[in-house]
């Protein structure tokens, strides 16, 4: 079963600037708490494939995930998927779009695959948990995403 979590935020940062931070899954680290760190082949682009390790749980504490960028257009969309081959799917779409001089909007969506969560605690719990729990990260992320971006110290 697949889960899907959304959100959206305004920032007070222009479209490029807020593009290119949120492009780069090697930033991730700085705004997502469970990421230890990524690593990108190239910049970001179409088939850049970056890897990610994340803190599962203190069952998983270091879970290698491999994105390949399969949708890219400059200062608008991203979208990271895993291949084919993955144990588990996990989408990411990471949408910009200008409201103003210095004000842009982040639309961001995941979907990932139910058994990620049962990976990581070795039972599986309940699909409306699981999507909970996400939903309740994902305000997390876009209000620290908002806290590093507009202190401007990357």
């Amino acid at each position: 079963m697949k889960i899907q979590a959304t959100g959206f935020i305004t920032l007070s940062r222009d479209v490029k600037t807020v593009f290119d931070f949120i492009a780069n899954l090697e930033n991730d680290r700085l705004w997502r708490k469970e990421i230890r760190s990524t690593t990108m082949t190239t910049k970001p682009q179409l088939q850049a494939i970056a890897t990610e390790d994340s803190v599962l749980s203190k069952r998983v504490p270091s879970f290698v995930l491999k994105l390949v960028c399969v949708d890219f257009s400059e200062n608008q969309q991203v979208v990271y998927k895993t291949p084919a081959d993955s144990a588990f799917f996990l989408e990411s779409r990471r949408r910009v779009e200008a409201v103003g001089e210095n004000q842009t909007v982040f639309h961001y969506e995941v979907t990932f695959d139910a058994n990620i969560a049962k990976h990581g605690l070795g039972f599986g719990l309940p699909a409306f948990l699981v999507g909970f729990v996400a939903k309740t990260d994902m305000k997390k992320y876009l209000k620290k995403l908002k806290a590093v971006l507009e202190a401007g110290d990357r």
